[in-house]
């Protein structure tokens, strides 16, 4: 009895770890696909200066696997309008357009909004700015 607990309890560890996946590079949309905006200039130089691309969505040093995902302010607007299942399967499949058309069509309902200081995110990233706060 022991064993088959064993040897299912491993069966499902198994099955969940081959489930995992890690996200496209997000990061690497952001600049491709607003390389020629002249807006987004100033953005892109702050972006290159980061250690970690990543916090432009997520709070530095957060778990992104916990509930949340680490997400700050920015983050949680964007992911409630991107379609990461739909995303993740067009950069899987190397359909590199429509994978830059979800991203482009979440980060343009997104910059719109405005965080809780009342600033709009998109005129942040045109300052150079992070849109997200990441205390």
């Amino acid at each position: 009895m022991k064993l088959t607990t064993m040897l299912f309890s491993l069966v499902v560890c198994g099955l969940s770890i081959s489930n995992v996946q890690a996200f496209p590079p997000m990061p690497n949309y952001l600049k491709d696909g607003y390389k020629d905006q002249q807006d987004y200039k100033p953005f892109l130089e702050t972006l290159e200066g980061l250690k970690t691309k990543c916090d432009v969505c997520h709070k530095p040093g957060a778990d992104k696997k916990a509930k949340g995902h680490g997400l700050n302010d920015f983050g949680k607007v964007y992911h409630d309008r991107f379609k990461h299942k739909d995303f993740s399967a067009a950069d899987k499949a190397k359909n590199t357009e429509e994978a830059m058309k979800l991203f482009k069509d979440a980060w343009e309902k997104s910059v719109i909004e405005k965080n809780a200081d009342g600033k709009v995110f998109g005129d942040l990233i045109k300052a150079g700015k992070l849109p997200g706060k990441n205390d």
